[in-house]
């Protein structure tokens, strides 16, 4: 009964952490601007001048950074230093302008820097740094939604732009699709680019992939041999109980052991 109750009390606490997470998702820091930006703009590091920002465009791409947030908005904000202050999201979750520039965005669509400065776009074919990933559709129409005509060099069409949620991860984002027969999914390779924090080559997921299963498969067989054999062992002697449950929690713990080393090494492979 005791363990029970310990039980329930440690479930009741993690269910209270997982209810928390969102609150505490959002993290923003202050950091100073040359000119005024518009909440929800992506934005960039700017490079001559060291904690500040510029509006995110086709140039700065590579030093994509987060998105500005009104300073109340974020769970967490921290100061910065400079005139021109504006609080940028870099994790949780942010209101972003977006346009159809790169058609249509759906839910779990990746979003990166468009042609127009400041606002994001559906991810195209080329690999590129990435905001985060869209939590609503856009399709152009909606309340807010406006209409501007761009020109890529060769053509000029009208775009829409508007607002949506996305959740807030800067990384790598690697275009596969149809390049190589081999390779791995393209949601598992820019999965892969978020963890290491820069482009992976598909091998080295393969050889992260091949350590997970052959971790599984040894836990799979650790865990068959201790239940099987403690089954049998109570069979013959119920008197041996407490002494199975003892091994049976044993081998447990060395299943979480090999979890821990897997993952370290999965790590380790796909950021080296």
């Amino acid at each position: 009964m005791i363990l029970l109750k310990r039980s329930g009390l440690a479930m009741a606490a993690m269910l209270a952490l997982f209810a928390a997470a969102p609150a505490l998702a959002s993290l923003s820091q202050g950091f100073a601007t040359s000119s005024p930006v518009a909440t929800g703009s992506l934005v960039a590091l700017d490079q001559k001048s060291s904690g500040s920002v510029a509006v995110a465009d086709l140039n700065n791409a590579a030093r994509l950074f987060g998105v500005v947030v009104p300073p109340s908005s974020a769970s967490i904000s921290l100061s910065g230093t400079g005139t021109g202050q504006v609080q940028v999201v870099t994790t949780g979750s942010a209101q972003v302008l977006v346009s159809t520039a790169g058609g249509d965005i759906h839910v779990g669509d990746y979003i990166s820097v468009s042609s127009v400065a400041g606002v994001g776009q559906k991810v195209g074919a080329s690999s590129t740094r990435v905001v985060g990933t869209a939590q609503a559709d856009f399709n152009g129409s909606g309340d807010g939604a406006t209409k501007r005509t761009i020109d890529d060099g060769t053509t000029k069409k009208e775009v829409s732009i508007g607002e949506i949620p996305v959740v807030i991860s800067v990384s790598s984002y690697t275009a596969t699709d149809g390049l190589q027969s081999y390779v791995v999914p393209n949601w598992l390779q820019n999965m892969s680019n978020t963890l290491a924090g820069k482009a992976v080559a598909p091998i080295r997921i393969i050889v992260a992939g091949l350590i997970l299963v052959v971790a599984m498969i040894s836990i799979s067989v650790l865990l068959y041999s201790a239940v099987r054999n403690g089954i049998i062992s109570i069979g013959r002697n119920p008197l041996s109980k407490n002494g199975v449950l003892q091994g049976v929690l044993t081998v447990g713990g060395v299943a979480l052991g090999i979890l821990a080393i897997t993952a370290v090494a999965m790590y380790l492979v796909i950021s080296k």
